[in-house]
């Protein structure tokens, strides 16, 4: 081992352990000359074992850096094994871990077996699925089985109900839950997503998010149980594991006429309520006059398009407000075994005048338009109305009262509590004291009961000679009842807005 001053000797070889005692026996020596002596890898391109006054220890040496593997006491094959890791690290742009090259040599000083050492220093990382792969191989996860659940069965519902289906549904989706298995999600953690929305909302709400959790898992067992990781679990416990004691309570309220007028001229008359600068929008107050006027759904109305509004030439300055069957669908109808079917109700003149008096978007394809552009009134917003007129501040339905004096304006004018739909059961009534049970019914959707006596020949007489679609939709009936409807309501409003001054 000739060597020059200030120079490292070299000897190329297949190193074996026997190397390696020659370098520890050189160091002992004290007798090494120049920097000191390398034994470089004939098997292993770029390992070296490094002898030098100070110490020796191996190295893999490359183009664009030298590597520090351990001391010279690592074994010649854990040596290799730590050379090939660090090539692979600098070839993939990282720095060979120093921690991991201690944890690997003090591994070996201990004793510990290959497979235990590679373990403690090299812990395999398995590489996270992208959002993609986990839903097209499994297992999902919970936030997974939701949005995909979602997108599965949101397409067959009412627009205005899928919106609310979702909000249900994705109140389970917390943020300790969004990233658990599906499979994992135990009654637990529903249990908790139930307490919690009841807590923060109402019973009925955990009660509408805990059918909606049960449908998605119903899919995702029956439908998809491989992916989600569903078919392990034996028995559907969430069937009957995540009740909710809650139950609807059928109303019966029916609002005089008297209380709906005084409801909408309070309404006109105090625009801004609840602590909120943002006044109810004309396009809202339209709607309202629209639910008293014709009794129809909110969904339904409030959804109403204007290219779906035809004029009857029949009777000059009527119109006929239509919508299709998808549109008179209501959220529980998407279960029903029953089909929805198209709907027509005729306006008249009149109220056609006051809805006249609501400057609303021209522009938007809807006939009862909020304001953002494009969009109608939703349903909710006239149930937070009815809120803030009873002095919730945001118009909710906890029944909040501000301590703001006369706050709630429904007991200020005499007016019980009443929902829009309840003027379903008030327009009917109404009718059936002017003899015109029929045409309630119809303005109303209802299916036709049987009839007798001159209500039963007035009617059959109509449906023989009108024309198909006058004929299917009962249209001179429904005028019959919508004209003295709206006669009452307009008139009972003139009244009542002399009594509160005008």
């Amino acid at each position: 081992m000739a060597t020059v001053a200030n120079t490292w000797s070299r000897t190329r070889a297949k190193l074996t352990a026997t190397h390696v005692k020659a370098a520890q026996k050189l160091l002992a020596s004290n007798n090494i000359e120049g920097r000191g002596h390398e034994w470089a890898d004939e098997q292993e391109r770029g390992l070296v074992l490094r002898v030098g006054k100070t110490g020796g220890a191996w190295y893999l040496k490359t183009e664009k850096r030298t590597v520090r593997l351990g001391d010279m006491d690592l074994p010649v094959a854990a040596a290799r094994e730590a050379a090939q890791r660090s090539r692979v690290d600098l070839r993939d742009g990282r720095v060979p871990s120093r921690a991991n090259l201690r944890v690997w040599q003090e591994a070996h000083r201990r004793g510990m077996s290959p497979a235990d050492a590679l373990d403690a220093a090299f812990p395999e990382v398995v590489p996270e699925q992208s959002q993609e792969e986990r839903r097209r191989d499994g297992p999902w996860e919970w936030a997974d089985l939701v949005d995909l659940y979602l997108a599965r069965v949101l397409p067959g519902f009412v627009p205005r109900w899928a919106t609310q289906f979702e909000k249900h549904l994705r109140r389970a989706v917390t943020d300790d839950l969004a990233r658990k298995l599906a499979a994992d999600v135990d009654q637990a953690d529903l249990l908790r997503v139930r307490d919690a929305v009841a807590a923060d909302r109402t019973p009925s709400a955990a009660a509408d998010t805990m059918e909606a959790v049960r449908a998605a898992l119903d899919w995702a067992k029956r439908d998809q149980p491989i992916l989600s990781g569903l078919a392990r679990i034996p028995y559907p416990w969430w069937r009957d594991g995540l009740h909710v004691d809650w139950s609807s309570t059928p109303r019966e309220h029916t609002p005089t006429v008297s209380e709906l007028v005084r409801t909408l001229i309070i309404a006109e008359r105090h625009r801004s309520l609840g602590g909120t600068a943002k006044e109810t929008s004309d396009g809202m107050l339209a709607a309202l006059w629209g639910i008293v006027f014709t009794g129809q759904r909110a969904g339904a109305l409030t959804g109403t398009k204007k290219a779906t509004v035809r004029s009857w030439p029949e009777r000059p300055g009527w119109q006929i407000w239509t919508w299709t069957a998808a549109e008179m669908k209501g959220p529980k109808s998407t279960k029903s075994k029953k089909a929805a079917r198209p709907h027509a109700v005729p306006i008249p003149p009149e109220a056609i005048a006051v809805l006249a008096r609501f400057k609303t978007d021209p522009e938007s394809p809807y006939l009862f338009p909020s304001r953002v552009a494009g969009k109608a009134v939703y349903p909710t917003g006239l149930t937070q109305l009815f809120g803030r007129l009873q002095g919730d501040p945001k118009g909710g339905r906890g029944g909040k009262v501000t301590e703001r004096p006369g706050a709630d304006l429904f007991a200020a004018h005499d007016i019980r509590p009443w929902t829009p739909h309840d003027v379903r059961r008030t327009l009917p009534t109404f009718l059936d004291l002017e003899k015109l049970a029929g045409a309630g019914s119809a303005i109303l959707a209802h299916k036709a009961a049987a009839r007798t006596g001159a209500d039963a020949e007035r009617e059959l007489a109509a449906s023989i000679t009108l024309k198909h679609y006058i004929h299917s939709q009962r249209l001179d009936l429904k005028a019959e009842g919508m004209a003295l409807w709206v006669a009452a309501i307009l008139e009972a409003y003139e009244a009542e807005r002399a009594c509160l001054g005008a």
